[in-house]
């Protein structure tokens, strides 16, 4: 491994940004001093500033956008620096919009009701086939004098590494290299063991480089250790997978799959474990988002009939009526732009990973974003998208929906950088987040209820670094993680807001 370690000096960098004031604090500096009464009503004169918008302007002062324009009616044709605008005073100025209901504390799950559906937490209540136990998780105790034995299975490609000339490389180049785009996993899920041992982890490794061919796949699953694994973790191309995951059902062995978003991955295995969400399980975390954050809102859901599920933008509309919030499905920018209220907020959510589309409606949003009160959401592709200006997503106030999301001013996250740089001395990428991520996760499940922790899932938890694990098994099929976080662009900052 010393000479994939010695390549990864030619990882690029990530940036870790810092900010010291929060949205508040911010807001704040843009209120006037400057007071008038006015026929018997006391306002701020607000002098509109270069890049002000008003919503921007109704956060700073904490009121409703409407009281804005009710005041000043020649808003409704835009609004221009040095303009001056009446703001009515409230007695509690706080800096935050009361149009949006708070986000309730996070509460424990309670168990379902007869006739009603399990609440998102719940994975299973009886034992998996093949588990050897059936005791309460509290009282499971594998032993600390307990060596457990783990798989780790990479397409490594480390015949390939010696014919690498780091001096001839460049980013493009590096990121094309199969041995560099998995290496970071292997490296992160390392980080995880090294710091687990110290709590008191006996654990024996075996990392096998399986590529593609599945003739070496099969090799590697005849050697005499592999009966005997507690866990095999796979980060594997598709077919390499099934024939592992097969394998690993015949001898009741837990296997987890860190990167692949097909639904039809866990049927009929109840011992797999699937890490990324598939798209489909995003419905329902983002209408209960939109309830909380929205719940005044006139929600508009966009079609692009290029999107590979055609069924999401209805299906979406549906949850939100469960939910009564009021929704309606529109095709095309320009049809949404038509049906924009001028007295609510409008959320406008995108079912599209067109690049040229989406840049093309920020272009035209952004254009009338001071006559309508506008939020978006869009679809994790779409922090993929380089020509995607920050000007954009922070004035029309876009949400993401993805399956992880990286807090960089988390004080975990800045350990785990700050570990990863004194050790590889470059900075961590997203496979080296997700390696530590599925590492911590799943050698501590073992080491709290041994072998068979998949009998314990519903009630384990804990904190990751990206990838928060919301499993939930269906019957006879395996776990999926269910868990989507939304993010938002708030002062040229991402912030987790679910």
């Amino acid at each position: 491994m010393t000479k994939a370690k010695t390549i990864l000096l030619l990882a690029c960098l990530l940036p870790v940004i810092a900010f010291t004031q929060t949205t508040q604090e911010k807001l704040k500096q843009i209120r006037s001093d400057v007071r008038q009464t006015i026929n018997g009503k006391e306002f701020y004169i607000h002098t509109v500033k270069k890049g002000q918008t008003l919503y921007m302007i109704s956060k700073a002062y904490g009121i409703d956008i409407n009281e804005v324009i009710k005041e000043n009616p020649e808003v409704k044709q835009g609004i221009k620096a040095e303009s001056k605008l009446r703001i009515p005073i409230s007695d509690t100025l706080s800096g935050e919009s009361t149009e949006r209901r708070p986000l309730p504390p996070v509460k424990e799950p309670k168990p379902p009701q007869s006739g009603t559906e399990p609440a998102r937490q719940d994975t299973i209540s009886e034992p998996v086939p093949g588990s050897s136990s059936g005791a309460p998780c509290k009282e499971k105790k594998p032993g600390k004098n307990r060596v457990f034995k783990v798989a780790l299975m990479l397409p490594l490609y480390l015949a390939e590494v010696a014919k690498i000339d780091p001096e001839t490389l460049d980013r493009d180049r590096t990121e094309n290299i199969p041995s560099l785009q998995f290496i970071e996993f292997y490296e992160g899920f390392r980080m995880a063991v090294d710091s687990l041992k110290k709590s008191g982890l006996n654990l024996k490794l075996f990392v096998y480089d399986i590529c593609k061919d599945t003739i070496r796949t099969s090799q590697v699953l005849r050697k005499p250790e592999m009966k005997s694994m507690d866990l095999i973790i796979g980060f594997l191309y598709h077919r390499n997978f099934e024939i592992v995951a097969e394998f690993a059902k015949k001898n009741g062995i837990c296997i987890v799959n860190p990167v692949s978003e097909r639904s039809d991955l866990v049927n009929r295995n109840p011992f797999i474990f699937k890490v990324r969400p598939s798209r489909k399980t995003q419905i329902r975390p983002l209408a209960g988002f939109m309830e909380q954050a929205f719940y005044r809102a006139q929600i508009i859901i966009v079609r692009n009939y290029q999107y590979k599920d055609r069924e999401a933008a209805e299906q979406l509309r549906k949850e939100c009526a469960r939910l009564k919030l009021t929704a309606q499905v529109v095709d095309g920018t320009d049809n949404a732009i038509g049906r924009l209220s001028r007295s609510k907020e409008n959320v406008l959510v995108f079912f599209t990973e067109n690049s040229t589309y989406i840049l093309d409606l920020a272009r035209k949003l952004s254009e009338i974003r001071n006559e309508y009160l506008i939020s978006i959401v869009g679809l994790p592709d779409w922090g993929k998208i380089e020509d995607l200006e920050t000007d954009y997503m922070v004035n029309l106030n876009a949400h993401i929906v993805a399956p992880y999301f990286i807090d960089y001013d988390d004080r975990m996250v800045k350990k785990f950088v700050k570990n990863f740089q004194d050790t590889f001395k470059t900075d961590p990428q997203t496979n080296a987040f997700l390696g530590f991520d599925v590492g911590y996760y799943f050698l501590t499940a073992l080491m709290e209820y041994g072998h068979d922790f998949q009998n314990c899932i519903s009630s384990y938890d804990r904190k990751a670094l990206q990838t928060t694990f919301e499993f939930r098994q269906t019957k006879d099929n395996g776990f999926e993680n269910q868990h989507w976080e939304i993010y938002k662009f708030e002062n040229y900052k991402l912030v987790k807001v679910n």
